[in-house]
């Protein structure tokens, strides 16, 4: 089905926070869902060239601790969950996975990057500039998780081992889930370095449907990617000049079927973050100057 931006109802005039939602989970109406966009917001992120009104949901250096509860608290009021309690994990890009089972263990910002639950007034969430917020819910015994799925996640299946731990804690059966793949940088703007190809080649053996390799007739040194040389790019090319490129979403719905979903039950229809500078922050794109989206799930109290 082709992914839909749905405004959702504005509740006061100057709301125009826009939300994308998956279809088949719109149609349950004790589940809360949603991936934000960069719009209806107080903010003024360095990357933007329009006027203030950025819905900057993280914590960032250029953004204010004020401004980002305004815009969460814009956010809850769009999805009409005002009253539900926001749930957000201190991410690492790991593959650490919390079942939130009580309400004293919201204390703090626990580090991890995927939750479950099965509590009611929880707003699971994921925040995301690039990296694939993975979104699944039990249509049948109302439990909910969110997983944060970047390149380093995915590798370790952290979204595959999310749905185990559901079928080992609550008996979720695949056919009974429904999955979202939110906003993300997709496999047109995705360049990775030959590290990342050599984790995904000796991880998968589908590897060769995730990685577009190119090779240019001649070397060359692209000046903007030759400065993200750090551990948490590695996204410089090779040195004989090769471009290749990572397919995050198909990755991620290979893991979805391999824990037993049908490609039918996963929505992964969401735009590329990069592409769409007007909708949606771009870590990638913007070399790491940019805000913070996410993309939440709960169940209504």
């Amino acid at each position: 089905m082709p992914a839909r931006l749905r405004r959702t109802p504005q509740r006061r005039a100057y709301d125009s926070t826009l939300v994308l939602r998956a279809p088949a989970l719109s149609q349950l109406p004790w589940l809360v869902h949603g991936f934000s966009t960069r719009l209806g917001g107080v903010s003024a992120i360095p990357d933007s060239k329009r006027s203030r009104n950025d819905l900057n949901l993280g914590g960032v250096p250029w953004d204010s601790a004020a401004n980002v509860a305004e815009n969460r608290r814009r956010l809850l009021e769009c999805l009409q969950a005002g009253d539900m309690r926001l749930v957000v994990q201190n991410q690492i890009h790991s593959e650490l996975i919390r079942t939130i089972d009580s309400m004293p263990k919201l204390a703090g910002r626990p580090r991890g990057d995927g939750l479950i639950t099965d509590r009611k007034g929880l707003l699971l969430a994921i925040l995301a500039a690039d990296c694939l917020p993975v979104l699944v819910v039990d249509v049948r015994q109302r439990i909910v998780a969110a997983f944060h799925c970047g390149w380093r996640g995915t590798v370790r299946r952290i979204a595959q081992k999310g749905i185990g731990r559901m079928r080992q804690l609550f008996g979720s059966r695949p056919e009974d889930l429904r999955a979202a793949i939110g906003p993300g940088i997709r496999s047109c703007c995705y360049r990775v370095g030959e590290e990342v190809a050599a984790d995904y080649e000796s991880q998968f053996l589908y590897s060769s449907s995730l990685l577009v390799i190119q090779k240019p007739q001649k070397k060359f040194v692209d000046k903007k990617y030759a400065l993200m040389r750090s551990e948490r790019w590695r996204g410089t090319p090779s040195h004989d000049g090769r471009i290749i490129h990572l397919d995050l979403v198909e990755a991620n719905v290979r893991q979805l079927q391999e824990a037993g979903l049908d490609r039918a039950q996963i929505y992964a229809e969401a735009p590329c973050t990069s592409c769409h500078p007007e909708l949606f922050f771009s870590h990638r794109r913007d070399a790491g100057h940019t805000g913070r989206m996410m993309g939440l799930i709960g169940i209504r109290r």
